[in-house]
C-alpha cells in the first residue's frame, strides 16, 4: 500500500524543481488522466490484471499517456507496478492541495434557493477573496429546501444563513421555552 499524500509530494516536488509554470501544467494534466481513469474504470482494471504481464501493462500505459510529461507518465507507470492506480485520485489531490496552498487558492461553495446570476456570483467571490486574501474558486448550488438565503463553504468553516437554518433556531427555541 502506498502513501497518497507522499507520493503526490514527492510528484510536486519535482515539478517545483522545473520551475513555476511546469508546477500547473503538471497539475492540468494530473486532473485529465485522473478524469479519464474516472470515465474509464475497466481501463484502471485492466492495468491492474495480475494475468498481464507488467511489461504488457507498461506498454499500454505508454500509448494511452505517451504525450503526457515524462514524470507524469513514469509517475503513472510506478503506480501501476505497486498497483496503486486506485491510488491516483488521492496523490492527485495530494499534489492539488499543495499547489493551491503554495499560490494561495481556495475553493469555496455556496448553497442557495435559487440560481445566482453571473454578477451575484462574481460579487460574491470578489467578496470571499477580500475576506480570505486568496483566490477562490467558487462553485455554486441550487437546494430548494433552504427556502431563502445562502450556506457558504469556505476553507472548512460553513456559514448557514439560509431562511431554513433560521426557522430551524427558531423552532428550537420555542421548543425549549417552558411556558
Amino acid at each position: 500500500m502506498i502513501a497518497a499524500e507522499e507520493y503526490g509530494r514527492a510528484l510536486y516536488a519535482l515539478a517545483q524543481a522545473e520551475g513555476e509554470d511546469v508546477l500547473a501544467s503538471y497539475l492540468q494534466t494530473l486532473e485529465q488522466v485522473d478524469a479519464l481513469f474516472k470515465e474509464q474504470p475497466s481501463y484502471k482494471k485492466l492495468l491492474d490484471t495480475p494475468a498481464i504481464p507488467t511489461e504488457e501493462k507498461l506498454g499500454l500505459i505508454d500509448e494511452a499517456f505517451g504525450g503526457c510529461e515524462t514524470n507524469i507518465l513514469n509517475f503513472i507507470k510506478i503506480l501501476c507496478e505497486k498497483h496503486a492506480l486506485f491510488r491516483l485520485h488521492d496523490c492527485v489531490r495530494a499534489y492539488r492541495k499543495l499547489y493551491r496552498e503554495e499560490h494561495a487558492i481556495t475553493e469555496a461553495s455556496c448553497i442557495t434557493a435559487h440560481p445566482m446570476t453571473e454578477a451575484q456570483t462574481e460579487a460574491l467571490k470578489q467578496r470571499l477573496c477580500a475576506v480570505t486574501g486568496k483566490q477562490v474558486i467558487l462553485t455554486c448550488r441550487v437546494d430548494p429546501a433552504l427556502i431563502g438565503g445562502i450556506v457558504l463553504l469556505v476553507d472548512g468553516k460553513q456559514l448557514d444563513g439560509s431562511v431554513r437554518a433560521r426557522l430551524d433556531t427558531f423552532r428550537q427555541g420555542l421548543a425549549e421555552t417552558i411556558v
